[in-house]
């Protein structure tokens, strides 16, 4: 009896090398840091998880030895029981007693290994990796520090075969912003995070891909003041326009001559234009490929909210402000409100959308839950009027739609040569290139 319990002892054993294992290198580096400000184990587990050669060593020479004395012991133990009562019972098959009460004994040192010894305690470890690491680190750093000898041989045998196969100087792979995609959409499906921050953090790791010509106000729809305009003309525009800050040209955008900040017109505005441009701000310019990481970086050094995007000719192609930037990362909230306090998308009772051509083709993949839009891989759009364009390769007539991934999309109203509004609707074909 004393050496079947003791069979059960050696491979509950094992099992907790198996489980501490498991636990320390599967848990997360940030959970065991914020753990150890009040638990000594997790400070421990986190040393065992940054530092985890001599303790998968350790690990292993405990496991093997326990293997190897479990099956000597176990084996004989338990089928040397099985032996008298086979004989006894069984005189049939007296003279195979030996062999089938050995087989038994191997089978159910399998199956205690197997499930006991390793199934379930890497379940356990697995389940709560931060929590098994911190309760088991301190016995493990003791456990290792008794197998140290061997552990050093170990260690240094793994490193000369690392190094005679090319890998010793290879370094941890880093984490991918994918995997930080995939760990938010876990979040989400889990119910850690709710949808509005899935949607932000999404955005957050976006922006960085993003240029200034992807946020910025077209040029045709800066609000301007003229220099050599009268004043009541450019008081006309403030008030019809009510913004903080006026880009300034004089005569054309081809001679900007500063910005203008209406916090310093109070109490000092008289009827001529002097006055009014006395303390004009000098203008920012910026590439229209600055990368918008880039460009809060410049709002912040130049302390400017605000600056002209032009392309490499210098030609103004438009506007973006800080809370351009911001709109990129609130989503919808913030962004889908024009300079002229029109809504960008409206929602109509039927479920399908109106939608104004400056939308951002970021805005719109995330309103339609798209992976992508139609033609994003060849072409480089910005806009929802962007797509449409690069969809026909030609400016469309109004009425005509396509169909993509589940979703028509119709042109329903035209200024000019600009495509002014889009009514998106679900189809019942799901096909991603049908044209009408």
């Amino acid at each position: 009896m004393s050496e079947i319990l003791l069979v059960l002892v050696l491979v509950l054993a094992n099992g907790f090398f198996s489980m501490s294992e498991l636990a320390v290198m599967t848990s997360r580096k940030g959970r065991l840091k914020e753990l150890a400000r009040d638990s000594r184990g997790a400070r421990k587990a986190l040393e065992l998880h940054e530092h985890p050669e001599g303790f998968l060593s350790a690990v292993q020479v405990w496991i093997t030895l326990l293997s190897l004395v479990t099956g000597y012991v176990g084996g004989e133990s338990i089928g040397g029981k099985l032996v008298g009562p086979i004989t006894r019972n069984l005189p049939a098959i007296a003279e195979y007693a030996q062999i089938i009460s050995t087989s038994i004994g191997f089978l159910l040192m399998v199956f205690l290994s197997v499930v006991v010894g390793e199934l379930v305690p890497k379940r356990l470890g697995i389940l709560r990796p931060e929590r098994v690491a911190s309760l088991v680190a301190l016995p493990m750093h003791f456990f290792a520090t008794i197998a140290r000898p061997a552990v050093l041989l170990l260690a240094a045998t793994t490193r000369l075969i690392l190094r005679l196969l090319g890998l010793g100087s290879m370094s941890a792979e880093k984490v991918t912003e994918e995997e930080i995609r995939h760990l938010v959409t876990e979040s989400h499906e889990q119910g850690v995070i709710d949808e509005d921050e899935r949607n932000m953090l999404n955005r957050v790791l976006r922006l960085g891909d993003r240029d200034s010509d992807s946020l910025m106000t077209p040029r045709t729809r800066i609000v301007w003041l003229d220099a050599e305009a009268t004043h009541e003309e450019n008081m006309a525009v403030m008030r019809e326009t009510p913004f903080s800050r006026y880009p300034v040209y004089r005569g054309s955008d081809s001679d900007v001559i500063g910005v203008l900040e209406v916090k310093h017109l109070a109490g000092r505005v008289t009827e001529n234009n002097d006055d009014l441009f006395r303390n004009l701000r000098p203008a920012l310019f910026v590439s229209d490929s600055t990368n918008a990481l880039k460009l809060l970086e410049i709002f912040r050094e130049e302390q400017q909210p605000i600056a002209l995007v032009v392309d490499e000719y210098g030609d103004i192609q438009g506007m973006v402000a800080l809370n351009d930037l911001l709109g990129a990362v609130l989503g919808r909230a913030q962004a889908t409100e024009s300079s002229d306090d029109e809504p960008l998308v409206v929602e109509r009772e039927d479920g399908s959308w109106l939608v104004d051509g400056r939308l951002s083709s970021e805005e719109l993949r995330e309103m339609l839950s798209l992976h992508s839009l139609p033609g994003e891989d060849e072409t480089d759009f910005t806009t929802a009027a962007g797509m449409v364009i690069a969809r026909y390769g030609r400016i469309p007539r109004a009425g005509e739609h396509f169909d993509w991934h589940g979703w028509r999309f119709e042109v329903v109203d035209l200024d000019g040569a600009r495509i002014d509004k889009l009514l998106i609707a679900r189809t019942l074909l799901s096909s991603t290139a049908s044209e009408a």
